[in-house]
């Protein structure tokens, strides 16, 4: 019996911590559509939440039953950016030799030149 209402206390915390989360986000969709503000519904509702928590209007402890589960399984977000690429892949194929350079040549071409740099710099020393 003690159990089971245990965990029915957990269940509620979890529901009202997702709650807070829901009401955050659909918040920040009503104030980016009624003021047509140029910035993504979710940033706005991360900004809104952080506000929140920052002015103990909200304490954290309220919302963690919610995030605890998201934030483990925080990697399956990003599949569809991931396979929004996909949608992509013609333009890849057309830039791919400038996508080479501006990932992997520009990046050991600075590391490089910051390398001489300090090298350089510690024998003057």
């Amino acid at each position: 019996m003690d159990n089971w209402v245990t965990s029915l206390h957990q269940l509620v915390k979890f529901i009202i911590a997702l709650g807070i989360l829901i009401m955050c986000l659909y918040s920040a969709k009503l104030i980016t559509l009624w003021w047509q503000i140029p910035l993504p519904s979710p940033l706005v509702a991360m900004l809104m939440l952080l506000t929140l928590l920052a002015s103990n209007i909200i304490k954290a402890s309220w919302i963690a039953p919610a995030c605890a589960p998201i934030l483990k399984y925080m990697a399956l977000f990003f599949i569809p950016a991931g396979v929004g690429i996909v949608q992509y892949t013609s333009l890849l194929a057309l830039y791919w030799p400038l996508l080479v350079c501006t990932l992997i040549l520009v990046p050991v071409i600075g590391l490089s030149i910051v390398g001489l740099v300090a090298k350089k710099g510690l024998k003057n020393d």
